[in-house]
């Protein structure tokens, strides 16, 4: 055994360049999710995706062989609240998201489960991945597990039966590299921990069915503390468990860089065997290699480590079977400068287990902090394979052509030949140098230089530089059109745009976007509109000036408004134009020819002075202007107003007088609401009238009406006894220059014994008049009953005699004797009773009567006794 791998590495020393040297290439193959700061990525075992973890909890997926993007966030949405650290694929359909918690979220065909403390996490989670699969040969020894690293031990996740598995130690763990042929931890399981003067951290890596301890070494004059990352190499695709101890190196990165040792040595580090320091003071994200071509036998392999950090990532040189004596040349990877790297994962065209010699690791994703990239390896250049190749061409032209002229601002196309070469990988070059992410089949060229092709296959020896292709330049035509990118003229006037007349160029004209039919160097319009000339040093080929907006400014005749037809003296007038002044227009008025500078760029202006107005309208983008015609403004003098009283005598109260307004021209418009030149009034008080003339101008008149008030009576009425011819005295206030009583004109005096109504009516000294009708009544017994009478004939009191009855002729008497039996009944009672019945003379005695008088108004009973 010893001897044959000897001839191995007499082999590779004998096929390849010098032994730390560079052997590999990387060439930028694709850019994706530019921008974003990329946190992890994850290829799945079982199929062709990938899972990407971007900043602000982002998740997508990408298809390594088409390179389809799709975005998964809001199938996350739910979960904001958690901050998303660590991601891995299971397949398509599942993946798993570490969060910084005692939570990870399964996503498995198109539902997320919450997988958390009650379910068996043992700790917060702080990274996560997929078992080894395939011949349960990973580091839990069965199929379909989650490896869910936390700070209280590993925890596993049966996916398929959706169980927490127990918990191996409850120690601090990590999980630093899960993929389909490498796997390293830790969980505090296991450590050798011999005595020793630095600190040592057990870490755990898988060799095909076996699980290897190992210790990384913190503290110390060297190491550092802050323990970031960690990888081991082996060295060959399959490895026995007799080759692992021989071949394998332990890798680790504090904030101190990177360190190597040996790891059959690696629990003591006063062993004979060295640890190497690499990239000190680097701050580093992660460590993990990449496999190369297969072509040494016994399944050895080259294996280039490929290192994350904050300065950019970094390749080193490939080792076959390591061992301890391997040592690393680190080579920066300067096509992606010196941005931060977040996570690294290496992409394999295929992850089948049972045959290593048909898996072939055929590019890199880099997870950067702004997009993700993926770079193929390209091997051959350091392998002398490399052959020529006639396999590109410019599009549309013969095979033979080599160079052809370019126009300024125009492109050709170059393509590889696929009669000539069928391959998966394609990097175009310019002047020697890659053309980052340039891989496609088709090249779009701008610019002039050399190019050709690399045509390589990361998995096969196959290397071709293919013939070169030259591009040279024609300089873009030179030419001047200088103008702002406004222009204003006057409505009506022409405009001149022009550029330089080269004899040796084409010109051509667009307005508004579309071709004028104008092919010199100058031109002329009065149209409004965008204008650009292209001119063309070579057929087909155009040079656009820029574009220019061409105004004719067109302004209105202003006319000046007043708010009303006239104005008097002392008004004040209001003058206008009807326009709307945007800020382009300067606004001048004149008085008489002269500039009124103080109401400039006004549209309306107050004045009290007459005379000839004009305005004008200057736009301020074009030397145009409009002036208005003359306005004449006249201030009139008011009209004159009379008003007349058509009577001379006194009035008083409830008499009428007429005023009349005497004026020339214009409208009257009296205080009472009328509008005609006389009007009637009865009240007293203040009467204005005012005079409107055309102009506007009014003058008002005012008279003041007084009405006197008549005289107040207020004599009470009288009564008397006339039964008695009792006689009164009536008598009127004194002060009246005339009396009159009942129509007679006597003193303020009257006297009467008679009963009725008393009518006085007085005068005084203004000749108001005042009437007042008194009423005279009785305060006596109007009528008299004697309660006796003697009917004997003597002449002496022979008749019931009634006074007061005479002239009513509504009176009704009636006697009644004791009984009730009419005896006498008298309409009118004009002759009276004689003591009667029937024509008999009635006994002496008491009899009783009712008398109806006034109307019935008046009623009296009483006893008379007849006496004899």
């Amino acid at each position: 055994m010893r001897l044959s791998y000897l001839l191995v590495l007499a082999l590779i020393f004998s096929v390849y360049k010098g032994y730390s040297q560079q052997d590999v290439d990387f060439h930028l193959n694709g850019t994706f999710l530019a921008g974003k700061n990329i946190l992890k990525v994850k290829r799945d075992f079982n199929d062709p995706y990938l899972w990407v973890l971007a900043q602000n909890n982002e998740v997508y997926r990408i298809n390594s062989i088409t390179k389809v993007v799709e975005n998964y966030t809001r199938e996350f949405s739910n979960y904001s609240n958690l901050q998303f650290i660590d991601i891995a694929g299971r397949s398509q359909d599942t993946v798993f998201i570490a969060t910084n918690s005692t939570t990870v979220l399964e996503y498995k065909k198109g539902i997320v489960k919450v997988i958390g403390a009650s379910d068996g996490i043992a700790g917060t989670v702080n990274s996560i991945g997929i078992d080894a699969v395939g011949k349960n040969n990973g580091f839990i020894q069965t199929d379909h597990i989650a490896i869910i690293a936390t700070s209280n031990g590993i925890s596993r996740y049966d996916y398929l039966n959706e169980i927490i598995l127990p918990t191996p130690k409850n120690a601090a763990s990590r999980v630093f590299e899960a993929t389909y042929r490498s796997e390293m931890l830790s969980d505090g399981e296991y450590c050798r921990c011999y005595p020793d003067t630095v600190d040592h951290f057990p870490a755990f890596t898988l060799a095909n069915y076996t699980i290897f301890g190992g210790e990384l070494w913190l503290g110390g004059n060297s190491f550092g503390h802050n323990l970031k990352t960690a990888f081991y190499t082996s060295g060959s695709a399959y490895i026995p468990y007799d080759k692992y101890s021989l071949y394998a190196n332990q890798f680790w990165a504090t904030e101190n860089g990177l360190f190597q040792n040996y790891w059959n040595y690696s629990y003591t580090s006063t062993s004979a065997f060295p640890y190497k320091h690499y990239l000190k003071g680097t701050n580093i994200s992660k460590i993990t290699s990449i496999f190369g071509l297969l072509s040494f036998g016994d399944s050895y392999v080259k294996e280039n480590l490929l290192v994350g950090s904050s300065q950019g990532l970094y390749f080193t040189n490939s080792q076959y079977q390591h061992g301890w004596s391997a040592t690393y040349t680190f080579f920066h990877y300067d096509e992606l400068g010196n941005k931060a790297i977040n996570d690294i994962c290496v992409n394999a065209n295929s992850y089948t287990t049972t045959n290593m010699a048909n898996i072939c690791e055929d590019g890199v994703w880099v997870a950067a902090n702004d997009g993700l990239y993926f770079i193929k390896p390209d091997y051959n250049p350091y392998t002398d394979t490399t052959k020529q190749l006639q396999a590109v061409q410019f599009d549309g032209q013969s095979s033979t052509v080599s160079e052809v002229q370019l126009c300024a601002n125009t492109s050709v196309k170059a393509s590889v030949n696929s009669a000539a070469y069928v391959g998966n990988a394609v990097q175009w070059y310019k002047d020697g140098k890659q053309l980052p992410n340039e891989s496609n089949t088709t090249l779009n060229i701008t610019q002039a230089g050399d190019y050709n092709a690399i045509l390589y296959d990361p998995c096969t020896a196959i290397h071709f530089e293919t013939n070169h292709l030259k591009v040279i330049k024609i300089a873009a035509p030179v030419f001047s059109f200088n103008y702002a990118d406004q222009l204003s003229y006057c409505d009506g006037s022409t405009a001149t745009l022009k550029t330089d007349n080269n004899i040796n160029y084409q010109y051509r004209w667009y307005k508004d976007g579309a071709l004028n039919g104008n092919t010199t160097a100058t031109l002329n319009t009065s149209q409004s509109g965008k204008y650009k000339v292209e001119v063309s040093a070579c057929s087909g080929n155009w040079v656009a000036s820029k574009e220019v907006q061409v105004d004719f400014i067109k302004v209105s005749q202003p006319v000046i408004a007043a708010d009303k037809p006239g104005y008097c003296m002392g008004d004040q007038a209001s003058l206008s134009i009807n326009f709307i002044n945007d800020g382009a227009y300067t606004i001048n008025w004149f008085l008489d020819g002269n500039l009124i500078s103080a109401d400039q760029n006004k549209t309306s202006i107050t004045t009290t002075q007459a005379g000839n107005y004009t305005v004008s309208i200057n736009s301020n983008i074009a030397n145009c202007s409009k002036v208005s015609t003359s306005y004449i403004l006249n201030f009139n003098n008011p009209p004159n107003i009379n008003i007349q009283q058509i009577i001379n005598s006194t009035l008083c109260d409830g008499e009428t007088v007429a005023l009349k307004a005497s004026y020339l021209g214009g409208n009257i418009k009296w205080s009472t609401g009328e509008t005609t030149d006389k009007i009637i009034v009865k009240q007293s008080g203040n009467y204005s009238a005012t005079v409107t003339t055309a102009a506007g101008c009014t003058a008002t008149k005012n008279v003041n009406i007084q009405f006197s008030h008549n005289p107040v009576l207020a004599l009470p009425d009288a009564t008397l006894c006339q039964f008695i011819n009792q006689a009164i005295t009536l008598t009127a206030p004194a002060g009246f220059a005339k009396y009159e009583w009942n129509g007679q004109q006597g003193d303020s005096s009257f006297s009467t014994g008679k009963l009725g109504s008393v009518v006085l009516k007085v005068t005084d000294y203004n000749g108001c008049v005042a009437l007042q009708t008194i009423n005279i009544s009785s305060h006596c017994d109007d009528i008299h009953l004697p309660n006796t009478f003697t009917p004997n004939g003597d002449g002496i009191n022979d008749t019931w005699v009634i006074a007061g009855l005479e002239g009513d002729a509504s009176s009704m008497v009636r006697v009644y004797n004791r009984y009730g039996k009419l005896l006498f009944q008298s309409s009118g009672y004009t002759t009276p009773w004689g003591g009667t019945f029937e024509g008999k003379k009635l006994s002496p005695g008491v009899y009783y009567y009712v008398i109806s008088a006034r109307a019935a108004k008046q009623v009296l009973s009483g006893s008379l006794t007849v006496i004899y």
